[in-house]
């Protein structure tokens, strides 16, 4: 295949350095089909290069190939070592390499004549029965590699790598690591506001003074998956030979800092998860680190002001940029200024109401009003749709680490609330966007993470009236069962019910419950779409935010082989504390009570929470009842409860 996706030598400035070396080829091989590429290319960029955008079909809806969804590969002659997976994201593309994929399966062919179709080589063509690849094996491997250091650090960016040398500059070992190939995270992609420095300025200098230090040792291309007990999992990507194979590596430091970042969220609409359909900043950092831009014409849409750089650096890459569109009502900022100075056309007050595929790879958008949903009857044809939808904190980590979390209205994200013992964040996870704020911040988290001591730093914003502040994230839910599906996150795993009858924001069919592990943007987008409670939000992340590991049975015994010796319910283990204690209850009456009823200390107490025992049996007249060791003696009163009458009961006798 040929690489018709990749930029040409007309490059704006931040595409001019990628990762990818342009004077060096390459060939490898996916399930047996052929991949050009350049050297420093993933495979996920290599194929994305040559315009295979699709993972596959999740029910009805063919599903765009991204970091999101993308399935895990091993070597071919690896496919039954679950321990040889590799993130399709960071696995390295080999020259001469095989590579086959792990997880969903191919779709199958159903009928004879299907057999005689013309085939689409834009598609991994797997079936996805939920819409993300399964976890690969890598999640339950043991560590082949343990590193030690007193700082560890997650995250290359300006917070990150000051932290790190603030570290080392206290004599401090730090082990760094980021899951990108380069240094800077999304600094460069926010661009310079007025007053600060220039980012890559910024990163070279943080990067250089890295290089130079003796006390950090720096992971590039590392995935860091999960967060326990002081010690961080990751995976990274070694060349043994000629082919690459995964390194588990497990780091363990006394102070852990997270510096990583934000996720870009996706507003919710039809078509919101096709082919062609990209995040704003993942757009960005596939044109900056790979030169990979599909398609000739793109429509950004935008409800952030950095989210208009996508149109000036397009054009600048010599692509066709037919429309900006965005659902606040006149913003202002210095990005659209320089679209109006470039003859952008932009749009105002509009939301995307839909997307459906066009021909073999183009989109129709079509928009609608943002206060009151009315459609806009002129679709736009463009080759890909470019969203920017707002920010929410990477807490990925932070939750595998047991950090509390509550929901931010305002900001329409989940931020965290309180405190970790041992695990600091840094930088704009951690609530600040201002690169010197960001820079200063991964110093002063350094510190309070040596010392305990919250230090607030300065974070200077642009006034909101030249900066407007971002719009809210928008639900379009789609209006027949023919629309594509609107995915509520990334993942595209779970979609917005279709309206029952046509407009805005009508009521949609109720939502099956919640199902398996949830990321941060599933629950915003569960939020937004007024599926879920936020006040439910702490809980909900800190039980459902999980790393979803494999269930093995255990080789330690039961806890208890049986429960028969004390004559209860399982379920009554400790129900009213350890000591509980079985009492034979006189009530001084013939009326019959059922196993069930409540035992409380007042007439007064009505709630099961102020319960103090349960009856377990009625033995011919005299009960038998679980209760709380009180420090009560045969003769004393409690109440039973049954249904709205309360009847007094003398204790008799321990059990």
């Amino acid at each position: 295949m040929s690489e018709l996706n990749r930029l040409g030598n007309q490059l704006p400035a931040e595409f001019a350095h990628p990762v990818v070396d342009r004077t060096r080829s390459i060939r490898f091989k996916l399930n047996g089909r052929k991949v050009a590429g350049l050297e420093g290319d993933t495979v996920l960029s290599a194929l994305l290069a040559n315009g295979i955008v699709a993972a596959g079909h999740y029910g009805k809806d063919s599903i765009a190939l991204d970091e999101n969804t993308a399935p895990a590969v091993v070597v071919e002659g690896n496919e039954a070592r679950a321990d040889l997976a590799m993130p399709m994201a960071i696995c390295p593309a080999v020259d001469g390499a095989s590579f086959l994929t792990v997880g969903p399966r191919p779709n199958a062919t159903r009928t004879f004549a299907a057999r005689f179709l013309p085939q689409r080589n834009d598609t991994l063509g797997l079936d996805y029965d939920s819409g993300s690849a399964a976890p690969g094996g890598w999640l339950d491997t043991e560590a082949s590699r343990r590193i030690s250091a007193d700082v560890a650090i997650v995250g290359g960016g300006v917070a990150g790598l000051s932290a790190a040398l603030a570290a080392a500059q206290k004599g401090l070992r730090v082990c760094l690591v980021e899951k990108e190939a380069t240094l800077g995270g999304l600094s460069m992609f926010f661009g310079k506001s007025e007053g600060e420095p220039v980012p890559d300025e910024t990163i070279s200098a943080l990067a250089s003074q890295i290089g130079e230090s003796g006390l950090i040792t720096l992971s590039l291309g590392t995935l860091a998956f999960d967060i326990a007990s002081g010690t961080i999992e990751a995976i990274r990507i070694t060349k043994t030979g000629a082919l690459p194979q995964p390194e588990r590596l497990a780091i363990t430091a006394e102070t852990i800092i997270l510096a990583t970042g934000m996720v870009g969220r996706m507003p919710i609409f039809p078509g919101n998860r096709l082919p062609g359909v990209s995040e704003a900043s993942a757009a960005w950092r596939l044109a900056a680190r790979y030169n990979v831009w599909p398609g000739q014409s793109a429509h950004i849409h935008s409800l952030t002001n950095v989210g208009y750089r996508m149109a000036l650096l397009g054009a600048a890459s010599e692509k066709a940029i037919a429309r900006t569109s965005d659902p606040r009502i006149d913003p202002q900022t210095r990005f659209i200024e320089f679209c109006k100075a470039y003859g952008h056309r932009l749009g105002w007050g509009m939301a995307i109401g839909s997307v459906t595929p066009a021909g073999r790879s183009g989109l129709e958008v079509k928009l609608a009003n943002a206060d009151n949903g009315a459609s806009d009857d002129h679709a736009i044809a463009c080759d890909r749709l470019i969203v920017s939808g707002g920010w929410q904190p990477d807490l990925d980590l932070w939750l595998k680490a047991s950090g509390p979390v509550e929901w931010n209205e305002e900001s329409q994200s989940i931020v965290a609330d309180g405190a970790v013992n041992g695990v600091v964040l840094a930088g704009s996870v951690a609530g600040y966007l201002s690169l010197g704020g960001c820079v200063a911040h991964g110093r002063a988290a350094l510190e309070s993470a040596l010392d305990g001591r919250h230090r607030q730093v300065d974070d200077p914003r642009i006034d909101p009236v030249f900066d407007t502040p971002d719009g809210p994230l928008l639900v379009s839910p789609p209006t027949d069962q023919k629309s594509a599906s609107a995915f509520i996150a990334p993942r595209a795993s779970r979609a917005v019910p279709t309206l029952q009858s046509s407009g805005w924001r009508r009521q949609s069919a109720s939502q099956p419950p919640l199902a398996g592990p949830l990321t941060t943007l599933d629950v915003v987008g569960e939020i937004v779409s007024e599926g879920l409670d936020p006040a439910l939000v702490p809980t909900l992340c800190a039980e459902r935010c999980i790393l979803p590991r494999a269930l093995q049975k255990s080789g330690l015994p039961a806890p208890f082989a049986a429960h028969v010796p004390e004559g209860i319910p399982l379920y009554l283990e400790h129900r009213f504390g350890p000591d509980q204690m079985q009492w034979s209850l006189d009530q001084g009456q013939t009326r019959r009570l059922d196993p069930g009823c409540l035992v409380f200390a007042n007439t007064d107490d009505r709630s099961p929470l102020e319960a103090v025992g349960v009856v377990l049996a009625d033995d011919g007249g005299k009960l038998r009842a679980l209760l709380r060791n009180m420090g009560m003696s045969a003769g004393d009163t409690v109440y039973i409860r049954d249904g709205l009458t309360t009847l007094a009961a003398r204790l008799d006798r321990v059990l």
